[in-house]
C-alpha cells in the first residue's frame, strides 16, 4: 500500500513540475528615466509640466519597448545649479535653459550648445528661444528616451478646446 501511494505522490509531483516549467514569470520592463534639468521657476515652467504629462500620457517607449519616464531634477538655485552641479556631480539627459546666454555659466553645456534645439513652439509663455539640449556623455537607450523627449518638446502643443 504503501508502494502505490509513494508512485501516486512522484507522479504527482512531476506533473507539477512539467506544468509550472513552462510558467516562468514574465520580468516586468524597467523603464528608461530621462532627467530633465530645467528653471522650474521661469515664466514657462508650469507649462513645461503640462508638457511633460502631455508626453507621459502617450505611453512613450524605447525601440526595444521599455516605458520612458521623464523625472525633473529638484534644483534649489538654477544657475547654482549649472555653474556647479551639471557635468561634475549631478546627471541629467536633457538640459532646458532659460535662455541661450545660460549656456556660459558651465563649460560642459557651453560645448554641447551646437546641438541645442529650440522648444519655444511648445511652450506658450516663453521667450524668443528656449535652448534645450542632451548632454554629450547620454548613451544607449537614455539617449533614444531623451531624444524622443526633446523631438516631442518642439512640436507645438494641440490647440485645446
Amino acid at each position: 500500500m504503501a508502494h502505490v501511494y509513494r508512485r501516486k505522490l512522484v507522479c504527482l509531483a512531476v506533473l507539477v513540475l512539467v506544468v509550472f516549467a513552462g510558467c516562468k514569470a514574465r520580468p516586468k520592463s524597467k523603464a528608461v528615466y530621462v532627467r530633465v534639468m530645467s528653471n522650474l521657476a521661469s515664466p514657462y515652467g508650469h507649462e513645461l509640466d503640462h508638457r511633460i504629462l502631455e508626453f507621459q500620457t502617450s505611453n512613450p517607449r524605447t525601440s526595444t519597448g521599455r516605458p520612458i519616464v521623464v523625472q525633473t531634477v529638484e534644483i534649489g538655485d538654477y544657475k547654482d545649479m549649472l555653474e556647479r552641479h551639471v557635468g561634475r556631480d549631478t546627471t541629467v539627459e536633457l538640459i532646458i535653459l532659460d535662455a541661450p546666454d545660460d549656456a556660459a555659466l558651465s563649460s560642459s553645456v557651453q560645448a554641447d550648445m551646437g546641438r541645442a534645439v529650440n522648444i519655444c513652439a511648445s511652450l506658450k509663455a516663453c521667450p524668443a528661444n528656449v535652448p534645450a539640449l542632451i548632454p554629450s556623455g547620454t548613451e544607449g537607450e537614455r539617449l533614444e528616451a531623451a531624444q524622443k523627449f526633446e523631438d516631442f518638446l518642439q512640436k507645438a502643443p494641440p490647440a485645446s478646446s
